[in-house]
């Protein structure tokens, strides 16, 4: 919504410059070119999305794909008590 608003003055047509630049991406050719004459905010959601997308795998986030019901019930830390001698 901010690029949207930050860019209400003036029309940018994402297709011809972030798609074929995304393509590029995943095509293993990329081509930083394209991304010249993009506005910042719309870079900035880009490296936001990067950024997610490369921190995923390492993140608890990552357990949501493998559906485990118990882990919505778990709780964030498990405190434990030390052995009393």
């Amino acid at each position: 919504m901010a690029g949207t608003l930050l860019n209400a003055s003036g029309f940018f047509d994402y297709r011809v410059s972030i798609g074929p630049w995304f393509r590029s991406l995943l095509s293993f050719m990329p081509d930083p070119s394209l991304m010249e004459g993009v506005p910042f905010m719309f870079k900035f959601h880009m490296l936001a999305w990067m950024v997610v997308a490369i921190i995923f795998p390492f993140s608890r986030l990552v357990h949501c794909l493998s559906v485990p019901l118990n882990y919505l019930t778990r709780p964030f830390i498990v405190y434990r008590k030390r052995d009393e001698k």
